[in-house]
């Protein structure tokens, strides 16, 4: 049953007719005297008046005097010929109408704070209840700022957050060798098929893994620059070596267990080509591909209105390149095609994907019905295929052993496998 609303008896009271005309008089007694009391005593006289002469004194009052020599000619007059023309010349009509006119305008501005009264009352409840509220509301947020710390502090627990190619080249490693100690299944989500294939032509990436800042290289020669990229290839090679070395391991233990790589496809696709249309969203408008030398002297070129993260630089051992970018792309296409080619030579199973990914995985994952305990460890890199390696620029990764987090990674990674498994099926129906 719906709860009525019902009015305290005190508010009720107060909102009585006499009581707020009390409380007008009180608080404004000369507009009320001004304004109401004298014009309806004037008006009330009046009547008096006009009643008296029209219905006691009718002759008197019918009669048509005037002046004459200077005289009025009335010989009983009333007060004064003034009063008695002005008395005469009332209209009862008139008078009716504007002591009802004041006693609505009475009505009216009874009515009126009554209603401002009962406005003020709702809104002052409506003001508690939003204190009432806004007190609850402190509350709980305080009650949910306690708990996101309990939360954020169990996260950090299970996801250790990663940042630089050193950081994310360790991660993998550590994913690596869990599928080789646990004979678990090595699983690799990635644009492209060499291990951070793109990072070590970026200035950006090259200087923080050599645990420098990009303007500490301004005044770096060609050939320093050179080594500080060149371990970054090494450090990233020697991933790549160790994830074919499980391979081969996992063959010769003759062990369930699996190495499977997802990447962007080198060949054309139909209208598109998978690889070729990631680096076209990396080498935008905004990026600067230069050469350099490995082995001159000369400084780097300086190069102030570039981003560090927009400049890039390749190795190039003639002396003049006519299109700097162009020439980057067919060296990381090459790249491409020659690591497929050598994983698939492995016994690696590659799976050739025609979408840029938003998400790339390394994932160590338990076999099912294997007995034992054994427990998962997935590098999820975050970021769009826009960014050099497919990598946000804050947040660039994370690590985990938690399970929950690596069975959803690892059922994302299969869903990317047989979405580009049944994107490359034919269906022939059957003839009859």
């Amino acid at each position: 049953m719906k709860r009525q609303h019902t009015p305290p008896t005190e508010a009720t009271d107060d909102d009585g007719f006499w009581t707020i005309l009390y409380d007008i008089i009180q608080k404004h007694p000369m507009i009320f005297t001004l304004l109401f009391l004298i014009p309806l005593i004037a008006l009330l006289i009046s009547m008096a008046f006009k009643w008296h002469y029209v219905f006691s004194d009718s002759m008197h009052y019918l009669s048509d005097y005037s002046v004459v020599n200077g005289k009025w000619n009335d010989t009983s007059v009333y007060f004064s010929p003034g009063i008695d023309r002005y008395i005469r010349e009332l209209d009862i009509a008139g008078l009716m109408g504007g002591i009802v006119g004041i006693f609505i305008g009475l009505y009216v501005a009874v009515s009126t704070e009554k209603i401002n009264r009962q406005k003020e009352r709702t809104n002052q409840q409506d003001m508690e209840r939003i204190k009432t509220q806004t007190s609850l509301l402190v509350q709980a947020t305080q009650s949910l700022n306690t708990l996101m710390i309990d939360v954020s502090g169990k996260v950090n627990e299970k996801v250790q957050l990663m940042e630089g190619t050193t950081e994310l080249l360790d991660g993998i490693s550590k994913v690596i060798e869990s599928s080789k100690n646990q004979g678990n299944n090595l699983l690799v989500l990635s644009n492209t098929a060499r291990i951070e294939g793109i990072s070590p032509y970026r200035m950006e990436y090259v200087a923080k893994h050599a645990g420098l800042k990009p303007h500490e290289l301004k005044n770096a020669t060609q050939f320093d620059y050179a080594r500080k990229a060149e371990a970054l290839q090494r450090d990233a090679t020697d991933i790549e070596n160790k994830l074919k070395e499980v391979s081969i391991y996992l063959q010769n233990m003759g062990s369930d267990a699996k190495v499977d790589y997802v990447t962007l496809n080198d060949q054309s696709e139909g209208a598109t080509h998978a690889f070729l249309k990631y680096l076209g969203k990396v080498f935008n408008e905004h990026v600067v591909v230069e050469t350099y030398r490995s082995g001159s002297n000369a400084l780097l070129s300086n190069l102030d209105s570039v981003p560090h993260h927009n400049r890039f630089l390749v190795p190039s051992n003639t002396t003049d390149v006519d299109n700097p970018q162009a020439y980057l792309v067919r060296q990381l296409y090459d790249q491409q095609v020659q690591a497929i080619k050598e994983m698939q030579e492995l016994g690696i199973k590659v799976t050739k994907i025609n979408k840029t990914l938003p998400i790339q995985l390394f994932i160590s994952a338990p076999l099912e019905n294997k007995p034992g305990i054994y427990k998962g460890l997935c590098v999820c890199i975050l970021g769009s295929g826009s960014s050099t390696s497919g990598r946000a620029s804050k947040l660039t990764a994370f690590l985990t052993d938690d399970p929950h987090i690596v069975a959803s990674m690892t059922e994302l990674f299969y869903d990317y496998e047989n979405d580009a498994q049944m994107n490359t099926k034919e269906f022939i129906r059957p003839l009859v």
